[in-house]
């Protein structure tokens, strides 16, 4: 929902015997923002009432609500100090707010809900109303007092919309009920053509008669936020979300523009394309593909010859310049205002980490990468003079273990960084093997000292010299690749089946048995799940082979694969991708993951402590996350219900599978 200011009107305020939902009466709206007018005209004797549009407003003031005949006072008193109107147009506006006004029931209702960034029912938010209120109350003063300074923006001949608002006996005031409506039922739409409804710009996108290219944006009570007038041929709502509109017009189909969600056009057309950042950030291109960072609404430079900017799981945005040689670009971060958190200085910066707030940061030195230690308010805490920094993945914050943060200097001596990037000790040793997993404990060090390895604690205190290195070494090897399964074992022989063989042999109704442990019971998702997979195999590869011990269990994969990626029940997760962990909700349309949250995340989690906090969140709903081929660089990851997870181990062991119940 679009984030809009209403008035309106209605007979009696809620409580009031006579209150009627369906009885209240629109006047006028402005998205985005509350107009001046709007606030002038709830006036002095504006009193917070409560608002049941709104579940949380049914027992708690949220709106604000006055007399009708003060707001009636307040226009006459207002059009008193107006400058005359220059045109038309402007007589026709003002002669439309005060007739609105005069049909007016006798409450006038300012609704700023949305607008508002506190939920209902809370301090912050009686506090922003509280000072909307005195808002309110300044304005009507200064019209008692006849303060045109205080009342600039509404006294020019011809006000403006964002001061004045859009008025109309059409503007729908309950916001909650802005949706596409029949087309053949809205007289402004006859005549024109419909090309799409536009949820995001709560919009239909139409096209003049007579003129197919010709674009404009209209709402389902008729007000046009893009009018045919502009001459738009090129119009893309996608960042609607954001606040912004990009545009090009007939005359200048090459220049590319920003427009509000009111149709305000902030950045004027230029040659060259634009995309939206954030709802302060856009990126300019020029035809010959130089490319500048931009804010909005004024269109301030903020950096120029910009590379590539890209969105960061930690909530920042990378951006990335180009340098005068163009051999080495460099990065920075920047925060979704453009304001700089790291200055264009390293040749990468890791994601912060959600408590301390730290990333690892790397330029190139003498022809090498080295790294060091940054934090969130912009400090570099530890020089880039490290080999390396140990972290979960190449784009995590720091691991951290008892508050310490392993490292190899330019030396390729081991040590122990503090949180304020400073050593813990003197750096004398190497490490005793080359991954970090290996080197570093969760409490102790493996280094080398005179060609033995040994242990060592976090002070740089030896503590237990072990073996010789080539010996350690080996003996690690040894366990990693028993952990591994690389031993050498005999092949156990495995039958395959080919697309018309699955389809000739296997049995549908167990297939359907087996299809319903992701789909919860449905069985008559099953069934569709089931029919759809068969139906891609009818045109696959006739040579392609799936293995597994019997046709069902060859096509056992397949079924999890519709059922992931045709029908939502399910996702792939890269095994480095521990950043993604929050939202596997979101891509498992499961209602009892919709809400998860990784809230006890610490710095150095890696993708083990994520989907345990997922199964702990879905034990209470009787739900169980499950992989279904363990041991995997890939995650297939989807839900079964803890009544269904022995069997589910069952079939899927069948089909020579190792699943993983979390």
């Amino acid at each position: 929902m679009i984030n809009t200011a209403a008035l309106f009107s209605t007979a009696f305020l809620p409580g009031e015997a006579g209150f009627d939902t369906d009885a209240i009466t629109g006047l006028a709206e402005w998205r985005l923002d509350t107009p001046m007018l709007f606030k002038l005209l709830i006036g002095a004797d504006a009193q917070a009432v409560a608002w049941p549009i709104y579940g949380d407003g049914e027992d708690c003031a949220c709106v604000l609500a006055a007399p009708m005949v003060q707001a009636q006072a307040s226009w006459q008193a207002l059009s008193q100090l107006m400058d005359r109107p220059r045109d038309a147009a402007a007589i026709v506006a003002r002669a439309g707010i005060s007739a609105l006004l005069a049909s007016g029931q006798p409450w006038l209702i300012l609704d700023c809900v949305q607008l508002i960034a506190h939920d209902i029912d809370t301090p912050d938010y009686a506090a922003a109303l509280n000072a909307l209120r005195a808002e309110a109350q300044a304005l009507h003063a200064a019209l008692l007092r006849g303060d045109r300074e205080a009342l600039t923006p509404l006294l020019a001949a011809g006000a403006t919309s964002p001061a004045t608002g859009y008025w109309s006996a059409t503007a729908d005031a309950q916001l909650a009920d802005v949706e596409e409506l029949d087309g053949e039922d809205l007289p402004f739409l006859q005549g024109l053509e419909v090309r799409k409804w536009l949820e995001d710009a709560l919009c239909y996108e139409v096209a003049a008669a007579g003129q197919p290219d010709i674009l404009g944006l209209v709402t389902p009570y008729g007000r046009w936020i893009v009018p045919l007038s502009l001459n738009v041929i090129d119009l893309d709502s996608s960042d609607a979300g954001y606040g912004w509109i990009t545009f090009a017009t007939a005359d200048k189909p090459d220049a590319h523009g920003v427009l509000d969600l009111n149709g305000t056009v902030v950045l004027p057309p230029a040659p060259g394309a634009l995309y939206v950042i954030s709802p302060h950030l856009v990126q300019q291109y020029d035809q010959d593909g130089a490319s500048r960072l931009l804010r909005l609404p004024d269109g301030a430079l903020l950096f120029e010859s910009v590379h590539q900017i890209g969105q960061r799981d930690d909530g920042y945005i990378d951006i990335e310049r180009q340098t005068h040689d163009d051999e080495h670009n460099v990065c920075g971060v920047i925060d979704a205002t453009g304001k700089v958190v790291l200055p264009t200085a390293y040749s990468s910066v890791q994601d912060f980490g959600t408590k301390k707030k730290i990333a690892i940061v790397s330029q190139r030195i003498d022809g090498r990468f080295l790294f060091g230690l940054a934090n969130s308010r912009g400090d570099l805490l530890t020089p880039c003079q490290y080999e390396a920094i140990d972290s979960a993945t190449t784009s995590s914050p720091p691991k951290l273990r008892k508050n310490l943060i392993f490292a190899i200097d330019a030396q390729g001596l081991a040590c122990m960084l503090t949180l304020d990037g400073k050593q813990a000790f003197t750096p004398l040793y190497p490490p005793a093997h080359h991954l970090r997993g290996v080197a570093v404990q969760s409490d102790f060090l493996y280094v080398v000292k005179d060609g033995m390895a040994w242990s060592m604690d976090f002070t740089g205190q030896l503590l237990e010299q072990l073996d010789t290195v080539e010996n350690f070494k080996a003996d690690v090897t040894a366990q990693l690749s028993a952990a591994m399964g690389l031993g050498k074992k005999k092949a156990v022989p495995r039958n395959s089946f080919t697309p018309a063989q699955i389809l000739a042999q296997a049995d549908r109704e167990q297939l359907r048995v087996m299809a319903a442990l992701f789909f919860l019971g449905d069985a008559e998702l099953a069934a569709r799940c089931v029919d759809i997979t068969l139906e891609e195999l009818a045109e696959d590869d006739l040579e392609e082979e799936y293995e597994g011990d019997t046709p069902e269990a060859a096509c056992f994969f397949l079924l999890w694969c519709t059922a992931a990626d045709v029908l939502g029940h399910g996702t792939t997760l890269d095994w480095k991708s521990v950043d993604e962990v929050p939202r596997i909700g979101q891509h498992i349309e499961l209602p009892a993951l919709q809400d998860f949250r990784w809230a006890e995340r610490e710095d150095g989690d890696a993708l083990a402590e994520g989907l345990a906090a997922i199964a702990a969140h879905l034990a209470p709903h009787q739900l169980h996350l499950v992989n279904m081929n363990g041991g995997e660089d890939t995650y297939y990851l989807g839900v079964v219900r803890a009544s269904d997870a022995a069997a589910f181990s069952k079939v899927a062991l069948q089909a020579a599978l190792r699943p993983v119940v979390y």
